[in-house]
């Protein structure tokens, strides 16, 4: 599996990768899964997933809610499609909750906690409206994308089935997935100077703009209602405020690179924590640094071989 912030250059390395392997590709990216939000997660080109057929996009319409549950439902049956196929699965995204959700599978939710609700409201009502939210968002970003910042009841329960902030929020153990991992795996992180990462991020941002992408938010607009969850998707809700006249595009592009740039922070943070990666520094094209991840997989391929036999 490939993990890393975004715009580190996961996708590229992946590809060469399966090409080196003979292998398929599991996205596992929370906002892929939806149908029509093409530009703005980088799915790959048709002529790609043609030669490389990848799974995890494309699973459900952008106005249906896609649970971490539902993911890992539809992350064991493509894996069953590898094995049968014969084929080395290739993790790669950048959902960190989803990622671990593949390795665990599902976790034991935590009960309702009458005095830890409390503590949290306690907390909001002390600090004011958006306290929790906010909490949320630097614990569970996905959940704090999903959740209004207003419906306090279901930031207050995405707190408690928070793997994180149950513990960080008051200090008090939460629900942990300390299981080991459902199956072997190779572990590679991708890593960039920050300063690179945000000149990468810059490009990204105008590249997602020259493909069309404020013309893909505009058809969404038109099918989908502006609950949905495209508009909660990094680039779509940017551009999506400045369709409505909130800003003008300028201010959408600036927006769309900070909170990228936040987004990959946490990214990071997530990651950093994820036991048994190989992380490398990247610097350049990412297929330049190919054929060294790809024979630091190729070494790790062959002791899980030898330890299976």
């Amino acid at each position: 599996m490939i993990v890393g912030p975004t715009a580190s250059g996961k996708s590229d390395i992946a590809c060469a990768l399966a090409r080196r392997f003979g292998g398929w590709i599991l996205s596992v990216d929370s906002m892929a899964v939806y149908r029509g939000l093409d530009i703005g997660t980088s799915k790959p080109s048709a002529e790609i997933r043609r030669e490389i057929p990848h799974r995890g996009l494309d699973l459900v319409d952008p106005d249906r809610d896609f649970s971490l549950g539902d993911f890992i439902r539809a992350a064991d049956e493509s894996l069953s499609e590898l094995r049968s196929a014969g084929a080395l699965p290739i993790l790669v995204g950048g959902t960190g909750l989803y990622l671990r959700g593949v390795l665990k599978g599902v976790a034991p939710l935590p009960g309702r906690d009458p005095a830890f609700r409390r503590r949290l409201l306690e907390r909001e009502s002390a600090e004011g409206p958006g306290t929790l939210h906010r909490l949320l968002s630097e614990t569970d970003p996905e959940s704090a994308r999903r959740i209004p910042a207003a419906d306090t009841q279901r930031v207050v329960r995405a707190l408690e089935l928070s793997e994180r902030g149950v513990r960080d929020a008051l200090g008090k153990p939460g629900a942990e997935w300390t299981a080991p991992d459902r199956f072997p795996s190779v572990k590679v992180g991708i890593r960039r100077d920050r300063r690179e990462l945000e000149r990468r991020v810059e490009k990204r941002v105008d590249r997602f703009l020259s493909r069309g992408l404020l013309e893909e938010t505009r058809d969404l607009l038109r099918r989908y209602p502006p609950t949905a969850n495209a508009f909660k998707a990094l680039g779509y809700r940017e551009l999506a405020a400045h369709l409505r006249g909130e800003c003008d595009l300028a201010t959408a592009r600036k927006e769309m690179v900070l909170n990228t740039l936040r987004y990959t922070k946490r990214q990071m943070t997530w990651f950093r924590k994820e036991p048994g990666v190989r992380w490398f520094e990247l610097c350049g094209p990412a297929e330049a640094a190919a054929p060294l991840i790809g024979d630091f997989v190729a070494g790790c391929l062959g002791r899980l071989s030898a330890v299976a036999e």
